[in-house]
């Protein structure tokens, strides 16, 4: 996994813009999982003849698509207007982060992918941006995805 290297970083909108931002409470079980990050890693071979590029092309039309019913993953934490303290979710469309990376690594080499390993926290290192924890929660979005 030392070939990892980064191909695009980019940052999606839902395919058709809801013209009326709305903010989305969170409850106290929200509220409560809010420090946590989940990494979550699928790995597939793709199908015959299907390139890398195709792939790309794919998640990121249907995360837009996804994003039309789905809104508020494309939106932001922003402190409550009606609670101190509280936070809720500006539903506005800031968008969500691709990031599209490559490795000559084989899945086959990466051995047991049921078994947590420290070396699996490299193939998301590019989710993440430098500096990332100084910046105010509004600035980061909800969801991010990483295409290998």
């Amino acid at each position: 996994m030392e070939d990892l290297r980064l191909i695009e970083r980019t940052v999606l909108f839902p395919k058709t813009k809801n013209t009326k931002p709305r903010r989305l409470f969170l409850s106290n079980i929200d509220l409560s999982l809010l420090g946590h990050h989940e990494h979550v890693c699928f790995f597939h071979t793709p199908p015959n003849g299907m390139t890398f590029q195709r792939v790309r092309e794919i998640l990121h039309d249907s995360l837009e698509t996804l994003l039309v019913p789905y809104d508020f993953l494309a939106g932001r934490l922003v402190p409550s207007a009606d609670d101190v303290g509280r936070l809720e979710i500006e539903c506005d469309g800031s968008g969500i982060v691709v990031v599209v990376a490559r490795t000559d690594c084989r899945l086959s080499e990466l051995g047991e992918l049921c078994e947590l390993k420290p070396e699996f926290k490299r193939l998301t290192a590019f989710l993440h941006d430098e500096g990332e924890e100084l910046k105010d929660l509004g600035d980061l979005p909800l969801l991010r995805f990483q295409v290998m």
